[in-house]
């Protein structure tokens, strides 16, 4: 869960993300990892900046959200092709 301003800047800190997620430190410090890995994310405490992904096809800029789940999904067919 990531609530970011239109530069993909959130300010919700550990805190409020393992909160809001039911997640402990260690849970939270793996996945935080994960996603700077995969450039996902970037971070330095206390401020994460979602990234930008490169668009799959050119269709699917509509302007619309899309969930984590399908960030995830479109992050894992990039990096597969």
């Amino acid at each position: 869960m990531c609530v970011a301003d239109n530069m993909g800047l959130s300010y919700y800190g550990d805190k409020a993300i393992m909160s809001k997620l039911s997640m402990d430190q260690q849970t939270l410090k793996t996945a935080r990892s994960g996603l700077i890995k995969t450039n996902l994310i970037a971070w330095r405490t206390p401020i994460y900046q979602v990234l930008c992904l490169e668009p799959v096809n050119s269709t699917r800029r509509s302007g619309s959200g899309m969930s984590l789940g399908d960030i995830l999904k479109t992050a894992m067919e990039v990096k597969n092709d």
